[in-house]
């Protein structure tokens, strides 16, 4: 994506902000050229205005992260968190979730996060140990 493109995005969403979709390409398109600090302002309209349900899964793994990137740990983890009890076997929620508990200092649980992910997404090469994986991620759920 180059400047020009994402001008059009962003004149787009400015001049229809009353049109999620609109929002939300605006924020993916800032996302994609590593501008956090103005995707995160569409990605609140977005949300303020109701993502469609179709795109809601994926949705909240951009606006998670990227609340994240820009120092709002505590909305990014109770995204994931969110986005998890709705849709609880899309592992990317699992991992994100886990780069915001460690951001935020809560170790235990974003290791446990990775092991969900890793486990639950039936990574090839566990070779018979994803039983002992999931035990120790109990322990570290229990433990924190």
């Amino acid at each position: 994506m180059d400047h020009q493109e994402l001008e059009a995005l962003e004149s787009a969403a400015d001049s229809n902000p009353s049109d999620v979709e609109a929002q939300m390409a605006a924020a993916y398109g800032n996302d994609r050229y590593g501008s956090e600090e103005r995707a995160i302002r569409y990605y609140d309209k977005a949300w303020a205005i109701g993502v469609p349900a179709e795109e809601r899964c994926r949705f909240l793994v951009g606006y998670g992260s990227t609340l994240r990137n820009v120092g709002r740990l505590d909305e990014s983890v109770a995204t994931h968190r969110l986005a998890i009890s709705d849709y609880p076997d899309f592992s990317a929620h699992h991992a994100f979730l886990a780069i915001a508990l460690a951001e935020s200092g809560q170790h235990q649980e974003a290791m446990a996060e990775a092991l969900t992910a890793l486990v639950d997404a039936g990574a090839p090469n566990l070779d018979g140990y994803d039983r002992a994986l999931r035990g120790y991620r109990d322990q570290l759920l229990a433990d924190s």
